[in-house]
């Protein structure tokens, strides 16, 4: 870092406007400059940069929404503070009123400076297209006046300055835009909240753990708290795609080993939630993808973008497992290779039917009847029991398991589910039959929470 001298000042601005000329003669387009305001002896630090690597980035982002092409970039970095020139094939009129945008976009944005000048090098200011001058950092008379006036202690500038970078460090602790942490975090609130329900039968709640010897309550919130950061990758890869939805699955596989390495060391080994890893990875992902390109999505959308994802799936992965007897075949494999069963896949690829025309309908309806939301999860987890292939059941017993199981969560629905007392009494009783028989409907469990998740996503 060096102090600025009047020696550096005529340097910079001779080489700033040789940059310029060059790239204005070999594109004869629009160009933006962008410097940092930032007061003070020593304008080349770290920080200044790391300010200007944001603007610059910030006009990436509107140059994409407003078609503008960003042609080159260049960057110099002088005693006078960073600098970058882009070259932008656009109207300089309606370039000049985005960067206007990026300048006002958060409040340590005012310390960008984005200059814009046409092909013919005449610079386009802000009073040519109707715009007001920039205020000052203190008050909201014009910068220029203030300036002219003297009308605030430097000591004043220096102190909002540094307030604002101070806004600056805090906002790069965050790389992702609201809806990404708004998707990521619902995605681990519907992983507790399926934990949580309780009376959950055969299922790790809040009571017992269910007809599980090796792990209980607090093994899932290890599992859920350690699953959060793959939850928003997840959310994050799907907002930032830009191709074919099912060019976005094998990131999200990458994510996902990462996600399940993290869930076994979180507890001590135990498979928790992996095939909820696998669910709720692919809808966080389609969920924030889809309202990247319409910024408002309905469930029946996301399980739609999910299966255009998952398309054909099945039969990649598991339509030839029956001929190839050489590689160890997971659990859910050799459901299919048994019984025909597709599993998680095969709910994904179909749109996930059992949500659509169950799960969701069902939790609606359940919370319209003043049911709480414990109560509701409950009552629409004994619904979904009657329809859902569960894979858990089947690995651990057979089909006649799984279909009296069916049967028994429907007498229950029929005599009211957690709306009666009746049925609250029955799922009471199912779930000491289940601990005693060691029956865990945990493929249901799975599609509860991801039923929950686009219930509060769609909302």
């Amino acid at each position: 870092m060096q102090q600025v001298t009047l020696a550096a000042v005529l340097e910079a601005k001779e080489r700033l406007a040789s940059l310029q000329a060059e790239l204005r003669s070999t594109y004869k387009m629009s160009l933006v400059s962008i410097t940092t305001n930032i007061p003070g002896a020593v304008k080349d630090t770290t920080e200044s940069r790391a300010l200007l690597r944001s603007a610059v980035d910030r006009l990436r982002d509107v140059s994409q929404e407003q078609d503008f092409v960003i042609i080159e970039e260049r960057f110099l970095y002088l005693a006078t503070g960073p600098v970058a020139v882009v070259a932008v094939d656009g109207d300089a009129d309606k370039l000049k009123l985005s960067c206007i945008a990026v300048e006002k976009s958060g409040y340590y944005a005012r310390l960008f400076d984005l200059d814009v000048f046409d092909a013919a090098g005449r610079q386009i200011s802000r009073r040519s297209l109707g715009q007001p001058e920039r205020t000052c950092f203190l008050c909201e008379q014009p910068a220029v006046l203030c300036r002219r006036l003297v009308s605030h202690d430097s000591r004043e500038v220096l102190g909002n300055v540094r307030e604002r970078l101070t806004a600056f460090a805090s906002a790069a602790t965050n790389p992702w835009p609201e809806v990404v942490w708004d998707i990521g975090y619902r995605a681990v609130e519907a992983m507790l909240l399926e934990a949580a329900c309780t009376p959950a039968p055969g299922l790790v709640d809040r009571d017992n753990a269910g007809a599980h010897q090796d792990m209980d309550f607090f093994t899932f919130l290890k599992s859920s708290s350690a699953l959060a950061s793959a939850m928003f990758r997840c959310a994050a890869a799907g907002y930032q795609h830009q191709g074919e939805l099912v060019d976005l699955l094998p990131v999200l596989r990458c994510i996902g080993k990462d996600g399940d390495r993290q869930m076994l060391a979180a507890t001590g080994g135990v498979n928790t939630q992996k095939g909820l890893l696998f669910l709720l990875g692919i809808l966080s992902a389609v969920a924030a993808y889809c309202i990247r390109k319409t910024q408002r999505v309905t469930a029946a959308q996301i399980l739609d973008a999910a299966t255009i994802m998952t398309s054909g799936i099945v039969e990649r992965e598991l339509a030839e497992l029956t001929t190839n007897a050489m590689r160890k075949l997971t659990a859910g494999e050799k459901l299919y290779v048994k019984y025909g069963v597709t599993g998680i896949r095969g709910e994904i690829e179909a749109g996930i039917p059992s949500i659509r025309n169950c799960g969701l309908p069902v939790l609606a309806k359940a919370l319209e009847q003043g049911l709480s939301l414990n109560d509701a999860l409950v009552h629409t987890l004994m619904n979904l029991m009657t329809v859902v292939q569960d894979t858990t059941i089947l690995h651990r017993h057979n089909l006649d398991t799984l279909y009296e199981v069916q049967e028994q969560a429907k007498s229950i629905v029929a005599q009211g589910g957690m709306l009666t007392e009746a049925g609250r009494a029955q799922i009471i009783a199912l779930d000491k039959r289940f601990i005693d028989r060691n029956i865990s409907p945990g493929g249901v469990a799975d599609l509860l929470a991801a039923t929950y998740f686009l219930h509060v996503i769609e909302k």
